[in-house]
């Protein structure tokens, strides 16, 4: 018993400083995306004021003279929250108040958002619009599909970039954009989903598990098909890089992060992944045609426990050193869900829908990067729990 209860301590101990070994690297590659981060404007305004041959900055804006020394026009920079993080635009305007080009210079999204966002060609949509026009996503701009939260943000960091100019160089203020609360039938679906889950979770018997697979489907088809708005790592990376969205229209981002936050904290359950994740529900639903086993080898388990922990923490330090989320995300959600990825992708979506009907839920047990996050919060509970009731026993003592 005192072996068994020494090894146990053993590996308490290990994982404790495994957590703050990799505490002190991601907050390293933090301060290291930090100081390194940002984008030179001045040499990419000619990109938005074509024949520019001189640049002259001018607090927030940039002025482009042509060869006669003539102002041609104005341009400034916008940002605002995406999918993944802060989306910047740079916007040229004419001395008239015209926009001439808008481009993107830096963001946070997933690569395969954004070749969507550049094949549909969604900034040509603003060539040619007054200042004063609404610049907004159904008020003469048309989203992309399934990259309508990457639309939304450069739309409003074209509308912010506008405003400076129409401040700082048309004199003609504009009047502070007002900001609606969204909140709609995809707040509703998660708030729905973790009052179920907390039902169900303390049912017993035959009711847990409809209600579990009523979850389970409802996640699977809305979050999934339906709004295509999985949890992914690189969300998880954009608010912990400090990329905040603004609440009035990302309510259902602080709904379900702070839901998994909230009940890891309290209660130590990760009600995500096993109530309601779409891909966990897509691989769970394949596993029932041919009841495929649960595959977690004693040999191999505690391999297999790190390898996904490693893969998160790599995934992790990445986005956070690059400053750029949407690197670090390789989950294959939005091949699945929204039907569009990359030939690796696409393979690797094949592999693990195959793996699906061999094993239980193949990429959550093994490779998913949302548990071992989730498993970091529990971890750091049990510590702070151990260390209160050692405290208390001390004062009572």
């Amino acid at each position: 018993m005192n072996k068994v209860l020494a090894r146990r301590q053993k590996q308490i101990r290990r994982r404790r400083r495994v957590l703050i070994t990799s505490f002190i690297l991601a907050a390293a590659a933090w301060f290291y995306g930090y100081l390194t981060s940002g984008t030179e404007i001045l040499p990419r305004v000619p990109e938005v004021i074509p024949g520019a041959v001189r640049i002259e900055p001018q607090g927030d804006i940039y002025l482009g003279f042509d060869q006669q020394d003539e102002l041609l026009g104005y341009a400034a920079v916008g940002e605002s929250p995406g999918y993944c993080g802060p989306i910047q635009t740079l916007v040229g305007l004419t001395t008239r108040g015209e926009i001439i080009q808008v481009k993107v210079i830096d963001h946070c999204e997933t690569p395969g958002f954004f070749r969507l966002i550049n094949s549909q060609g969604f900034t040509e949509q603003f060539v040619g619009k007054e200042y004063k026009q609404p610049l907004a996503l159904g008020q003469g701009l048309d989203a992309v599909s399934g990259a309508t939260l990457s639309s939304e943000g450069i739309a409003a960091s074209t509308r912010e970039a506008v405003r400076i100019v129409a401040r700082d160089a048309l004199e003609n203020p504009l009047p502070p954009e007002k900001k609606q609360v969204k909140f709609g039938w995809p707040e509703i679906a998660v708030l729905s989903l973790y009052l179920a889950g907390y039902i169900g979770h303390k049912l017993r018997g035959p009711w847990k598990k409809r209600i579990r697979w009523g979850t389970l489907l409802t996640g699977m088809i809305v979050i999934g098909f339906i709004y295509t708005i999985p949890i992914t790592i690189g969300q998880l990376i954009a608010f912990l890089s400090g990329y905040w969205p603004d609440w009035h229209h990302n309510l259902y981002w602080y709904f379900l992060l702070g839901g998994i936050l909230f009940v890891t904290t309290v209660d130590a359950k990760n009600p995500y992944c096993s109530w309601f994740c779409p891909f966990g529900a897509y691989q769970e639903t394949l596993a029932q045609i041919t009841n495929a086993p649960i595959y977690k080898p004693r040999k191999w388990r505690e391999a297999f426990t790190w390898l996904q922990r490693g893969l998160a923490w790599i995934a992790l330090v990445l986005g956070l050193a690059l400053r750029n989320p949407g690197v670090a995300s390789f989950e294959p959600f939005a091949t699945l869900f929204d039907i569009r990825g990359s030939i690796i992708q696409w393979i690797f979506l094949g592999v693990i829908t195959i793996t699906s009907l061999i094993m239980y839920r193949p990429f959550c047990n093994y490779l998913c990067p949302i548990d071992p996050a989730v498993d970091f919060i529990a971890e750091i509970r049990g510590w702070v729990m151990e260390s209160l009731k050692k405290w208390r026993s001390k004062s009572q003592g």
